[in-house]
């Protein structure tokens, strides 16, 4: 039986500002996640095995008829996963019996600290398994925006708005000339980031003016030709939202001789940075590993576009 798949994301524009009504794009990755169902040798248990580069990183076996925790590697994981299964039942009852007839095997193909969306790709798995709507799903059990969900399910860059009525989203052409020059890089910091932006969020009351303003951004970039008006749209963005949320930009704190332009990606501290420079890429790597930066992705390598990877 083929295994669903989900994309990782990365948000490359409007975030905190996502969940107030700005428009983001956002980046579907090459990594992602696997689920594989297996036909079930014990109908009293469902069981759920975790790996990522081939190592069991959670497990955790629940009663099929009550969903009532057996046993678990991690308590908190569990207790997620008890409450995703949950809601779907409540979506379409009749996916109960799947308990009794599968077990479950997950891949992460990237490292659950790196922020890729292990959570989000999780979601678009169990929705497609229970072919329901994954976004509905999503607002179920997380207060996050949702772009990440829309990534999982999405075949190139999206952009992304919350509405009155829902989120919208559509797949856009982002293919920048200049894909050679940008980088992804860990900071070497796992933040909740779903956590971190609703709390963050919840802190600034940003007008209309402020909410469009990141909308023209995200636009701008999307369309952007040069490397040089990708740069400044980066540096604008990080100046903005940095008077907005009262953090210091990356740019200061990390990075203050960097030949290019470095953004945040996600939550402002951790996860990973944008970086855009005209610098060979061994310049790059080797200031990066001065700083002690080892995990880092060019853009063509990680991001995932159906009709450029056809």
């Amino acid at each position: 039986m083929k295994p669903f798949f989900a994309h990782g994301k990365l948000l490359i524009s409007a975030e905190y500002m996502v969940l107030h009504g700005s428009q983001a794009l956002a980046l579907p990755l090459h990594k992602g996640q696997t689920l594989q169902r297996l036909r079930s040798e014990d109908r009293n248990v469902f069981s759920w095995d975790a790996y990522q580069a081939d190592n069991r990183w959670f497990n955790a076996k629940f009663n099929p008829a009550t969903l009532g925790i057996l046993e678990t590697s991690d308590r908190q994981k569990a207790e997620n996963l008890q409450l995703l299964i949950r809601s779907i039942i409540e979506m379409d009852p009749s996916f109960q019996k799947e308990l009794f007839t599968w077990n479950v095997e997950t891949m992460l193909e990237f490292s659950p600290l790196w922020g890729f969306g292990s959570s989000s790709t999780l979601i678009a798995l169990m929705a497609e398994w229970a072919e329901i709507n994954p976004l509905d799903l999503h607002f179920r059990v997380s207060d996050g925006s949702g772009y990440d969900v829309a990534c999982a399910v999405a075949e190139r860059p999206i952009l992304y708005k919350l509405r009155e009525d829902g989120p919208h989203y559509r797949q856009v052409m982002f293919k920048p000339p200049f894909a050679n020059n940008l980088y992804f890089v860990w900071l070497g910091k796992k933040q909740s980031t779903a956590e971190h932006l609703v709390e963050m969020a919840e802190k600034i009351n940003p007008g209309y003016p402020e909410i469009l303003h990141f909308s023209t951004l995200t636009q701008q970039m999307t369309e952007a030709t040069e490397l040089s008006e990708f740069r400044q749209l980066m540096e604008e963005h990080e100046a903005k939202l940095s008077e907005l949320i009262k953090l210091d930009r990356v740019s200061e704190t990390r990075f203050p001789d960097l030949p290019g332009s470095v953004k945040s990606l996600g939550a402002w501290g951790g996860d990973f940075v944008m970086i855009a420079t005209e610098s060979n890429s061994e310049t790059l790597y080797n200031y990066l590993d001065k700083k002690g930066f080892k995990t880092i992705f060019r853009y063509n390598d990680l991001v995932y576009d159906a009709e450029r990877n056809k």
